[in-house]
Formats: C-alpha cells, structure tokens, sequence
C-alpha cells in the first residue's frame, strides 16, 4: 500500500482591519448582550473587523481547520488571541483578555469575560486569523 500525502499549504497572513485593542473594545462593549448566543465565531470575526462570512460554518470548523494548518497552540494565551474551548458540547471561540480571562459570548448565553478555567481546562489557542473573510 502506498502512503497518503497531506498537503499543508501556506496560510496568507493578512492584517485584520480592526487590530487588537480595537477588537477588545469592541467586545467589551457589548458585554451583558444576549444577542450573540450561539455566535461565538461571528462576533469574534466582526471584532476584527470582518463584515463578511468567514467561510467556516461553525467554530468546530474552523478549529479543524486550523489544526490541519498547525495554527494551534497550547500553553500561556497573550492577550488578543482566539481561544478555542468545549463547553455544553459544542467548539466556542472567545478573545484573551490576559491573564487568564476572556471575553465573548459565553455559555451563559450573554457576553462577559471570565476566568479561562471556569470554563474550560480544556482548551488551545490561535492568533486572531480569519484567512477566508472579507
């Protein structure tokens, strides 16, 4: 039997149009909102700055996705980086604050920020990277 190639193809690296501490505010403004229930992966994209769809349908996608390209990391996450966790058994995607908190929609079912381990032990961490948006 011969093997099976998998390809990784290299990820062009474009700037979000929001950078980091934009995005933050962005999300902290919104924190109490109720609107972004299930939509963890939307809000994080809009809070770069992204109008558009990411082309990713949900956030367990895009974190296959990112695992194929190894864009994952474990570890200390820096402020600003997407961390992606399991809660309720689904993928969700929140934004570091630092320090152990986050921010985004939380299982709650509302926007804060809380404590990374209160949510998850289980989690990995990408940079803010939306390749397939616009």
């Amino acid at each position: 039997m011969g093997e099976i190639a998998v390809e990784r193809r290299t990820v062009e690296w474009v700037s979000n149009p929001r950078d980091t501490e934009s995005a933050l505010s962005w999300q902290l403004e919104r924190v109490g909102s109720a609107a972004w229930q299930d939509w963890s992966l939307k809000f994080q994209r809009m809070a770069f700055g992204y109008a558009q769809d990411s082309g990713w349908h949900d956030p367990a996608d895009a974190l296959r996705w990112l695992d194929h390209h190894a864009l994952l990391h474990e570890g200390a996450v820096p402020r600003g980086a997407l961390v992606w966790y399991q809660a309720a058994d689904r993928i969700r995607v929140a934004c570091s604050l630092g320090s152990g908190q986050v921010v985004g929609p939380l299982p709650s079912g509302q926007v804060g920020v809380a404590e990374l381990s209160e949510l998850s032990t289980d989690y990995v961490w990408s940079d803010a990277h939306f390749p397939f948006a616009h």
